[in-house]
């Protein structure tokens, strides 16, 4: 029977460079699988002479690569997309921070604080 790997990590949650191990975290496939994504001749990974021979890659441009965008064909779609997560790790935040905003308040009415 085969067990179906889940995400055990968001792209909010991994580091700034991600390696082969953690995009299988991310995406829920195998390290192997990971891997050969990283090895395409066109995927985005950062030059193994500026950094040895470990496999890495930009965390934004390697979401834009798997959502089908190319940076270096698409620098338009990319920029508007890296811009939308942006915008929308911002408005989450500014949601979390009202959100206890308005808990405090009405602790601070009712006097129960």
């Amino acid at each position: 029977m085969r067990v179906e790997p889940t995400p055990i990590m968001t792209w909010e949650e991994a580091p700034d460079t991600i390696t082969p191990k953690d995009l299988a975290a991310i995406l829920g496939i195998g390290i192997e699988s990971a891997r050969a994504i990283f090895d395409k001749s066109d995927f985005p990974k950062i030059s193994k002479k500026d950094i040895g021979n470990i496999g890495k890659a930009d965390k934004e441009v390697a979401r834009l690569y798997i959502q089908g965008i190319n940076v270096k064909t698409h620098p338009k779609e990319s920029l508007l997309t890296m811009i939308y997560f942006e915008l929308k790790k911002l408005n989450s935040k500014v949601n979390t921070e009202e959100e206890y905003i308005n808990e405090n308040e009405g602790c601070k009415q009712e006097k129960i604080c």
